[in-house]
């Protein structure tokens, strides 16, 4: 009778290596999914709205969310929620309007996330006139 030895082979070159498989509970996140997330806002000028650039895990979807805090007397408010995708480089760039907060010196925070539950970066600007004084701003008082 020849007895079949490959299965002991198998078992015991992985007791040796140490290799073993692993399960997803055991997986480990690769390192394009765990990438950090980065975020800057400027101003676009000329228009009511702010230009968001960063970072994220490469060619995956990020979600954009731009909150406005007018006083500390009101509560925060929700302006708008955008999903883009970051490039294979893992780079990103959206502008987001800020209607409806059009008023002077309000704080816009905005959140990017890597979705479904990756990593986030927030970042805050103030809200300010949409272009640079010009003549028409002028107080006729001072001529």
């Amino acid at each position: 009778m020849h007895v079949n030895t490959w299965p002991a082979l198998i078992l015991g070159t992985t007791l040796l290596t140490g290799a073993a498989f692993t399960t997803p509970a055991d997986a480990q996140p690769s390192p394009a999914t765990t990438a950090p997330v980065t975020l800057t806002l400027t101003r676009d000028g000329g228009h009511e709205a702010v230009v968001a650039t960063g970072n994220a895990p490469a060619a995956r979807p990020v979600e954009l969310a731009a909150y406005a805090t007018y006083s500390r007397d009101l509560p925060t408010v929700l302006l708008s929620r955008r999903v883009v995708t970051s490039d294979a480089n893992g780079r990103f760039t959206t502008t987001l309007a800020l209607a409806p907060a059009y008023f002077r010196g309000a704080l816009v925070t905005v959140v990017a996330r890597s979705v479904p539950d990756g990593p986030s970066a927030t970042a805050r600007i103030s809200v300010t006139a949409p272009n640079d004084p010009a003549a028409a701003d002028a107080d006729p008082s001072d001529h």
